[in-house]
């Protein structure tokens, strides 16, 4: 039960946020009011969230001044075999829908090339963050995220690049060359910012309330 609390906290956290910045940008900013996009965009610019929550990368309020590294390939395989072959799929799994909402939402990523580029990127960012951050900074991470980007863009190929909720294909593609940096900028700093101060507000409250106590 808690944990269910916990993951509701950042979903809200995250939601409060995201929702009204997507909507900012694409109809504001870009002009552009088309629902079915920007309802994608929203669960896209949530996902991004989540990828930045589960993988612990550090925050306003939490920082780490001794960072931990593996730079050698495959070595946790020796020494933990289930383990490594547990986190591998986890990570190739967190990384498989950004190879599939990518190239349905911009053109510009149905490549193979870019979308891999992509899931290497935004791994490698990650990576980096977690020296500041109480987790390993460890290469395998950057191989197995790119894996799983390269492998939801084999997926999404194999369905013609389509999204649900009625997206046209002239609509998929359109708005700013830069939209998804700009939206990824955005979801960094609100998840550094803005969500951890909120849901660590919400926990306060919660451990404070009866609540707490019956769910414990």
């Amino acid at each position: 039960m808690a944990w269910a609390l916990g993951f509701g906290i950042e979903v809200f956290s995250a939601v409060v946020f995201a929702v009204p910045v997507v909507f900012i940008l694409r109809v504001l900013i870009l002009k552009q009011r088309g629902f079915p996009k920007t309802a994608m965009l929203i669960i896209f610019a949530l996902y991004l969230t989540a990828v930045f929550s589960v993988t612990g990368i550090p925050s306003v309020i939490s920082w780490n001044r001794h960072p931990e590294f593996n730079l050698i390939p495959l070595l946790d395989i020796v020494n933990n075999p289930l383990a490594y072959i547990r986190n591998t799929l986890l990570n190739i799994v967190l990384f498989m829908p950004l190879g599939f909402l990518l190239p349905a939402l911009w053109k510009k990523y149905r490549s193979l090339r870019m979308t891999a580029a992509a899931g290497f990127l935004l791994s490698l960012f990650i990576e980096i963050l977690q020296i500041f951050s109480f987790r390993l900074t460890d290469v395998d991470d950057l191989i197995t995220n790119t894996a799983g980007a390269v492998l939801g863009y084999c997926i999404s190929r194999r369905i013609d690049f389509r999204l649900p909720f009625g997206i046209k294909e002239e609509e998929n593609g359109k708005g700013s060359r830069w939209e998804p940096v700009i939206l990824f900028g955005i979801v960094f700093l609100i998840s550094f910012f803005l969500k951890p101060v909120l849901s660590n507000a919400i926990w306060d409250g919660v451990l404070e309330s009866s609540l707490w106590e019956s769910i414990k």
